[in-house]
C-alpha cells in the first residue's frame, strides 16, 4: 500500500473543527498577556504621578477599569472562550497594581512629596528660635553647627529613641535636635550621617517618622546634662545631602512600581494558563489531553 493512501492523526493548531479554546492564535495569546500588563502599567503610572494631587481620580480610573472588565466578561454563547479569560486577567492586573501602588505611595512617595512641597531654609543657626522654622521640611545649617554627640541620649521603649543637641558657640537653649532609632547610647549618638563631618543639614521629622518618645528622650537628656531646651524643639534626620535623601524616596517608590509591573506580567501569564486550562469547554480539555 502506498503511504499516500494512509491518513495519520495529527493535532492541528487551527483546525476548523476544534473549539475556540484550542485554536488561539499567537495574536490572541499576546493580547491575553499584554493587555492586563498594560492596565497594571497604567495604574502604576497614576499612583506615581497623579495620586498625590488627585487620589479620587485615580480610584475612579481603577473602578472604571473594573467595571469595563466586568462588562466584557458577560460574553454571549458563541463568543470565543478567551474573551471571558481576558477580563479576569485585567482585574487581577488592576488589583495588584493598586495594592502595590498604595504601598509605594504610603511608604515612599508621600514622604517625597512632603519634603518636596515644604519649605527649605539655608544657613540656619542652631541658636535661632525653632519657632521660626515650623513649616520647614529641609534645613541646611551654618558651617559652625554640629551635633554634640557627647550629650546624646536614648529613651528605651522597645526600640531606643535617640536624640542629640544641634549646637553652635552661641547656643544657650537647644532649639534643634538630631533624632533616630536604635543608633545611640548614653553620651553617644551615631544616627544617620552623624559620623560625617560634612553633614550640616537635616530633614525635619514629620508624622511619618516622628515618635513621641523623642520628646521624652529630650527631657531625659536635659536632666542628665543640665541642658536648657525649647518648649517645642524641631527634630531632624541629620544628613549630608537632604536633596539626595528626598530623591531616594522617589526612586524607592519607582522601584516598587517597576516591580509591580513585572509582577503583573507574570500574574497575567499565570492566570491565562490556569483559566484557559481549567475553564475550557469539556471538549477542549479532552482534545488537550488526547495523545
Amino acid at each position: 500500500a502506498n503511504l499516500a493512501d494512509h491518513e495519520f492523526p495529527m493535532k492541528p493548531w487551527r483546525d476548523e473543527g476544534l473549539p475556540g479554546w484550542a485554536k488561539l492564535s499567537f495574536f490572541e495569546l499576546a493580547v491575553l498577556t499584554a493587555l492586563p500588563w498594560l492596565v497594571g502599567v497604567l495604574m502604576s503610572y497614576l499612583f506615581a504621578s497623579t495620586y498625590h494631587d488627585m487620589p479620587v481620580s485615580v480610584w475612579l480610573v481603577a473602578l472604571a477599569l473594573f467595571a469595563a472588565c466586568l462588562w466584557h466578561a458577560r460574553h454571549e454563547p458563541g463568543t470565543h472562550h478567551w474573551h471571558s479569560v481576558l477580563p479576569i486577567s485585567c482585574m487581577a492586573g488592576v488589583a495588584v497594581s493598586c495594592i502595590l501602588g498604595l504601598v509605594a505611595y504610603r511608604n515612599f512617595y508621600s514622604i517625597y512629596w512632603l519634603y518636596h512641597d515644604s519649605h527649605a531654609y539655608a544657613n540656619v543657626l542652631p541658636s535661632e528660635p525653632a519657632a521660626g522654622y515650623l513649616d520647614a521640611g529641609k534645613l541646611v545649617f551654618a558651617e559652625e553647627a554640629h551635633i554634640d554627640a557627647r550629650r546624646g541620649m536614648g529613651f528605651k521603649d522597645g526600640s531606643t529613641y535617640c536624640v542629640a543637641p544641634i549646637v553652635d558657640a552661641a547656643t544657650s537653649s537647644v532649639q534643634f535636635w538630631a533624632a533616630g532609632v536604635n543608633c545611640c547610647s548614653r553620651g553617644n549618638f551615631e544616627c544617620d550621617d552623624a559620623w560625617d563631618e560634612k553633614a550640616h543639614a537635616g530633614l525635619v521629622l514629620r508624622q511619618h517618622s516622628w515618635h513621641p518618645q523623642y520628646a521624652l528622650a529630650v527631657k531625659q537628656a536635659a536632666a542628665a546634662f543640665g541642658l536648657a531646651t525649647a518648649k517645642n524643639p524641631i527634630f531632624v534626620e541629620w544628613v549630608v545631602d537632604p536633596e539626595k535623601v528626598e530623591m531616594n524616596y522617589w526612586m524607592l517608590g519607582n522601584g516598587i512600581l517597576i516591580g509591580s509591573c513585572l509582577i503583573s506580567l507574570v500574574i497575567s501569564a499565570l492566570v491565562n494558563v490556569v483559566l484557559l486550562r481549567f475553564t475550557a469547554p469539556p471538549e477542549a480539555q479532552a482534545f488537550a489531553t488526547r495523545p
